[in-house]
């Protein structure tokens, strides 16, 4: 199959531009001696008029070369190694579900039905488009198919839908059924930049993979739960610190982030108590944002409700509360900072009202609220990753909602073959095409800097997806995390004890599931 040579060839064409690099990088005086060679050359050659054939075969070899070394993949051209696919004009239709808050409808993720000079609406149907005319095939989605026939037809075998676009938090409860594919059977090249690979390697389990996210899956972005600020806010007592530079240098910790929203307070109504209003006399607090934040910065600091005993495809879901030494230290931290004055855990409508009218300097919410605040005017709005527990930790986490986008297969699409190649193709010319597309919208007409495209990128590659949140196995815990910060109690071992069982539990029940499956296409 063509994802055997994937790899191999698109190392081939990363190290003929390293080389195209290096010679066109040569020094002056090198260049000057080699014109003054040729010349000399040239006037030798024309007094004897000879050409020997090792100076043709020379020649020519230096002219293929240098085609070859500036070859550069745009995702309008076909895949290396995916020449010859040609799908006949196959009709590859997907399902999604019917949604009725419109932010968070996912068809539109796989299909759009025309150009509306939206950036993003137009690079998936670009993609539609490119792919199409390059393979010789058709992608539809059924908008509702989930609500419509759709698990009849997988049912059934009847092979009509090729994938079925599902809710993260479903996959469990699907993949249970046996009517989907284990992908990692597929041949497919998993390791490629186009797949998420924190979702494949914390979802995976036991050797198997039911559903996958790719850069297709724009909900799954948009669902990232991060952080804002209000930039004008932010320069009344911060204008002398980079913020992004903290980012970069590994020092945006929540100790910083603590010791801004401690600096940022202006009790404008005098009541002496900061809260958030929409008025006049409204105060100006260091942050806004809901009860789900208290999960964001539990996984920013490193901790999590399940994980895995090997860091690979292989390794099995445990239970983390248990193992996790620093775990009632942070649960300390979290409870300082999410109560001390100026933080304000409120309503979802009330954090975007908060940046959009400057009276918070942080907001933590979705990434997909910058869109939502786009035509704000005169509204200036950075990004930012949910902040490091300390500078010791090695990367930052954000965790995904159970919004997100998923792909998942049906057995009854019998073709594995052309799911493989489908899947490739689909995901590689959406990285090329439309996530550059999405982090340019969010660069140049959602945020307020050219820094943000950075930010966000840093985001999207630090997106965890915890089992224990999204698939619902801890969700006794999940609910106990901001029960203990809000009423300040810290009883996390106690906590820890008494749900691992139940976590445990589920996590056993899914195994015994899965394993009962044949998945041995």
């Amino acid at each position: 199959m063509k994802t055997k040579t994937l790899a191999l060839i698109l190392s081939v064409v990363m190290v003929l531009s390293v080389v195209f690099f290096t010679v066109s990088c040569s020094s002056g005086s090198d260049v000057t001696t080699t014109a003054s060679e040729k010349a000399e050359t040239t006037e030798t050659t024309s007094k004897t008029d000879v050409t020997t054939e090792a100076d043709t075969e020379a020649v020519t070899t230096e002219e293929q070369t240098t085609e070859e070394e500036t070859t550069v993949l745009t995702g309008y051209e076909k895949l290396p190694g995916f020449e010859d696919v040609d799908f006949g004009g196959t009709t590859f239709l997907i399902a999604s579900h019917l949604e009725s808050d419109a932010d968070w409808s996912n068809a539109a993720d796989f299909w759009v039905e025309d150009i509306t000079n939206d950036a993003v609406n137009d690079a998936v149907f670009d993609r539609n488009r490119v792919i199409q005319n390059l393979y010789n095939c058709k992608i539809e989605v059924d908008d509702g198919g989930w609500e419509n026939g759709y698990n009849a037809s997988v049912a059934s075998g009847d092979g009509k839908y090729i994938a079925g676009s599902a809710n993260s938090r479903s996959v469990v409860s699907l993949s249970k059924t046996g009517n989907y594919y284990n992908l990692l059977k597929l041949d497919v090249d998993w390791t490629q930049s186009w797949w998420d690979q924190n979702y494949i390697m914390d979802t995976s389990t036991d050797g198997k993979l039911y559903a996958i996210i790719g850069d297709f899956a724009l909900h799954a972005m948009s669902a990232t739960w991060i952080m804002f600020y209000n930039k004008d806010v932010y320069e009344t007592k911060f204008s002398e610190t980079d913020i992004y530079q903290l980012v970069r240098e590994k020092k945006w910790t929540i100790d910083v982030m603590a010791d801004m929203i401690s600096r940022i307070k202006n009790d404008a109504n005098g009541d002496s108590a900061y809260t958030f209003s929409e008025g006049a006399d409204a105060d100006t607090v260091g942050m806004m944002t809901t009860s789900h934040n208290d999960r964001g910065l539990y996984f920013a600091s490193g901790l999590r409700y399940v994980i895995k005993t090997e860091n690979t495809v292989n390794g099995s879901f445990t239970t983390a509360l248990l193992s996790q030494d620093t775990a009632p230290d942070v649960i300390a931290k979290l409870i300082d900072v999410c109560n001390m004055e100026g933080y304000i855990s409120g309503g979802y409508t009330n954090v975007q009202t908060a940046v959009q009218n400057g009276t918070t300097l942080f907001a933590g919410e979705v990434l997909d609220v910058l869109r939502r605040m786009a035509g704000s005017e005169n509204l200036r709005v950075g990004v930012l990753p949910q902040p490091l527990l300390n500078a010791s930790q090695e990367n930052y986490h954000c965790y995904v909602n159970d919004k997100a986008t998923v792909l998942m297969i049906p057995t009854s699409y019998s073709d594995m073959a052309v799911i493989a190649d489908f899947l490739t193709l689909f995901s590689y010319h959406s990285q090329m095409i439309v996530r550059k597309a999405y982090i340019n919208t969010y660069k140049y007409t959602y945020a307020s800097d050219e820094d943000s495209a950075e930010m966000v990128d840093i985001i999207l590659n630090s997106r965890i997806y915890d089992v224990g949140y999204i698939d619902g196995f801890s969700i006794s815990m999940d609910g106990y995390i901001s029960t203990m910060i809000s009423s300040q109690k810290n009883q996390y071992a106690k906590a820890a004890e008494n749900f691992a069982k139940k976590d445990s539990a589920n996590i056993e029940e899914y195994r015994s599931a899965i394993e009962a499956i044949d998945d041995n296409y």
